[in-house]
């Protein structure tokens, strides 16, 4: 991967605007993901562009759906002399290689000097499509392929033609992941690449087994899931959402056999999502899912093994089917973080899930390994792949390393499989592991350069080096506890004595799902308010801690922050957070408000967010130097009273989670280097802030009125009693409701505020009650 290095800023390209012909799915998300970058694009095609679709679609294509504005549509025939405008024309038309060879030569004349063009295309040949194209064109081609949707698929497989300008390649490449957040593979001109050609025989396979040793959908999917490393939708569901269709046509290409229930449900026309079955589909009258039985091509109760008719009529029999999963070791991994441990945990168990997982994944490591050089020249290319395309949790190679190289091999002997060359000449070396050391991310790289200064059980102070200590979350979901609090505090302490800041940072799937809610429980339930009360405190002191800090301290969430992962962000001096963060104050959700500065610095944020906005002109004589007190009290008000959560970094600011000084960064990849520069430069001179103390508050005033606006949401049936509770507790503690009238008052009142109505709200039940539930559940109760 091209890093931020020397050689990469000669390769930086400025690309003004781009070009996407073919407003399909794909077409429509790459143009988005544009947009989400800032750069303007015109989408093009045979027929109109439907913009309202592309803005429509779930998950939503956009960080912010105001930069639908940033699209320009139109037809192809129409626009052809705007291209010239273009810096990057991406062609996203049909998968035919004779409509692709008859669009570039359209396109040809109307391309800009030293203009990129790339296609999109999933499997065609590059030198194919190239045919009849000048020497030019062809030093400017490449594909691009962009895995769906494209905002979020790490994934973009990079194929050059024989006459691809190397630099050209080089600085696509170096586009694609600084400035589009794209993990880049280089790819050889074969069908369908690397991800699709291995991802999809391992589906045809794990199909082909599941049928010929009646494995139900179902407990294959339980099998085939976190479990075994592949994401939630597993094997089965990921076949639904892709659509059965699509699977098919590219195992032809791949020259994989199509299992006979494929071409079965084809011929149905079920094809998964879009037909609304496939391998599962609802009952449209008890909505419940129903699973395929492939021996009769029935569905059937997923729960009950009962198969239901697909007339949808009542008569139910039972059915002969395989059992449903309860397999011991499936339930064993699901406490295991380490990825390795949980695939070895399933597939050398004795149970079923070991006998099901064992040979599909002999045999997809047997097939990843046979398609070295074929498709890529190195293993880490295959890795790469199928970890950003497919989103396992280890490519193949990792996977064949956590198994046990020679073990496999062994297992394969006795099973009469061939054991691939590279295997072979791998253990003929002497050596027993395809990688010497794991792949290392940005903070094992430091750790295993013994940079670790602190550490305890649930966090670590890191050494970035320049002056810079990261203190790394490491509690299960990075939970925030007592381990993590105290290692804020020697972070700061360390880096105030010997250093210049202070990093907030960690590379595990979220930056923080809140604080531990089982600990506050127990002690609510045991009745401990002087502990608890301590707890909050303590949290409350170390918030402070972070924004009072002699050097700077930045914040790097990613993924999920919320709750007090979220108090912990906007206590930072500065949030700089990967672009897909999601982030607020969800704690109404449990029954409770934030209490670890939460309350308060959503006021201090929303003031400043109100005040940024106002020109100097609309600050007239009567308006208050923080623009009055119930703009900001609304503001936070709602962001806390109805959970919101951004769903991109770039949507924080509208919810003031980001201010116009944070930032975000778009490869998670070098996002924790990129934050360490930013703590870097705001130590040059750095003072910290001053301790707000003329925060204006409305009083008993504007408890009433959001009182008011409570009970109207009560009335509607929009909440429920309990939270209805919750948001005049929420009101007292944001319009300072143990004042009567407006007035001003500083930061340590809000806190004791919080502190206060947190504690209230811990005594009741039906708080209690939604704990109880998140924790079992992992969903919110509204009681």
């Amino acid at each position: 991967m091209f890093l931020l290095n020397a050689e990469s800023r000669m390769l930086k390209a400025k690309i003004k605007k781009v070009a996407v012909i073919g407003a399909g799915v794909m077409g429509g998300g790459i143009s988005a993901h544009f947009a989400n970058c800032g750069i303007p694009s015109l989408l093009l095609d045979v027929i109109p562009p439907n913009i309202e679709k592309i803005l429509k679609a779930k998950p939503s294509h956009f960080y912010d759906s105001a930069d639908v504005s940033l699209i320009q549509p139109g037809l192809l025939d129409d626009h052809l002399e705007k291209i010239r405008e273009c810096d990057w024309v991406i062609e996203a038309v049909v998968e035919r290689l004779d409509i692709k060879q008859q669009l570039y030569q359209k396109l040809e004349p109307y391309l800009k000097k030293g203009a990129w063009i790339s296609s999109n295309t999933s499997g065609l040949s590059v030198q194919k499509m190239l045919e009849g194209r000048s020497e030019n064109f062809q030093k400017h081609f490449c594909i691009t392929h962009f895995f769906n949707p494209p905002r979020y698929m790490k994934l973009v497989e990079v194929v050059g033609g024989t006459k691809t300008d190397p630099v050209v390649l080089k600085k696509i490449a170096s586009f694609l992941e600084e400035q589009l957040g794209k993990g880049v593979v280089w790819a050889k001109d074969t069908p369908n690449f690397i991800a699709n050609r291995i991802g999809v025989f391992h589906v045809m396979d794990v199909i082909a087994q599941a049928a010929a040793h009646g494995w139900s959908v179902e407990s294959v999917d339980k099998v085939m899931g976190p479990a075994t490393l592949h994401p939630k939708s597993a094997v089965f569901r990921t076949c639904d959402l892709v659509g059965v269709d699509t699977l098919a046509l590219v195992a032809k290409t791949n020259g994989d056999p199509c299992p006979e229930v494929i071409q079965k449900l084809i011929g149905k026309k079920w094809l998964g999502e879009k037909t609304k079955q496939g391998f599962y589909k609802k009952d449209p009258q008890t909505k419940e899912i129903l699973s395929l039985d492939f021996s009769t091509m029935e569905y059937r109760s997923a729960i009950t093994g009962a198969r239901v008719a697909p007339s949808n009529s009542k008569a139910i029999e039972a059915s002969p089917s395989a059992p449903l999963c309860g397999f011991d070791s499936v339930r064993a991994a699901k406490d295991i973080e380490d990825p390795a441990e949980r695939l070895r945990t399933v597939v050398w168990a004795e149970d079923e899930a070991g006998k099901m997982s064992r040979p599909v994944f002999l045999n997809m490591l047997a097939y990843a390994a046979d398609r070295i050089p074929e498709i890529a020249d190195g293993i880490q290319e295959i890795d790469r792949a199928m970890r950003w395309g497919f989103n396992w949790e280890l490519g193949p190679f990792e996977m064949w390393d956590a198994l046990g190289v020679k073990k496999v091999a062994e297992e394969m002997e006795k099973n009469s499989q061939v054991v691939p060359a590279l295997v072979k000449n791998l253990l003929a070396s002497g050596k027993d592991r395809f990688y010497e050391t794991p792949v290392r991310t940005f903070l094992q790289v430091r750790r295993n350069q013994k940079r670790v200064v602190e550490e305890n059980a649930g966090a670590s102070l890191i050494d970035l080096e320049e002056g810079v200590f990261c203190v790394e979350f490491k509690s299960k979901m990075n939970s925030l506890d007592g381990d993590i609090i105290q290692m804020i505090h020697t972070g700061i302490d360390r880096a105030e004595k010997e250093g210049t800041g202070v990093l907030l940072a960690n590379e595990g799937q979220n930056f923080s799902v809140g604080a531990n809610i089982l600990l506050i429980m127990l002690t609510a339930q045991q009745k401990d308010w002087e502990q608890l009360d301590n707890i909050v405190c303590e949290f409350q002191k170390c918030m402070q801690r972070i924004r009072f800090s002699k050097v700077p301290v930045v914040a790097a969430p990613h993924n999920l922050a919320l709750g007090g992962g979220c108090e912990v962000c906007l206590s930072a001096d500065k949030i700089y957070a990967h672009a897909e963060t999601y982030m607020g104050l969800v704690e109404v959700g449990v029954g409770l408000i934030p209490a670890g500065g939460g309350c308060k610095n959503m006021l201090l944020r929303w003031q400043e967010k109100i005040r940024s906005a106002r020109r100097p002109q609309d600050h007239l004589w009567f308006s208050p130097d923080d623009t009055g007190p119930m703009g900001k009290v609304k503001g936070a008000f709602e962001a806390i009273a109805m959970a919101q959560v951004s769903t991109s970094a770039k949507e924080g600011r509208k919810y003031a989670h980001l201010l116009k000084k944070d930032g975000w960064h778009m490869n998670r990849d070098t996002h924790i280097a990129a934050a360490k520069q930013e703590v870097l430069k705001l130590s040059k001179g750095y003072q910290p802030p001053e301790m707000e103390t003329k925060i204006q508050l409305p009083g008993r005033g504007g408890v009433m009125a959001l009182h008011s606006a409570i009970d109207g949401f009560y009335a509607k049936g929009m909440i429920t009693e309990h939270d209805k509770t919750i948001g005049q507790v929420l009101a007292h503690i944001l319009c300072g409701g143990d004042r009567l009238n407006l007035h001003t008052t500083d930061e340590q009142h809000i806190l004791d505020l919080e502190r206060e109505g947190f504690l209230k709200l811990c005594g009741m039940e039906k708080s209690i009650e939604r704990i109880q539930h998140m924790l079992m559940k992992g969903k919110p109760l509204r009681n």
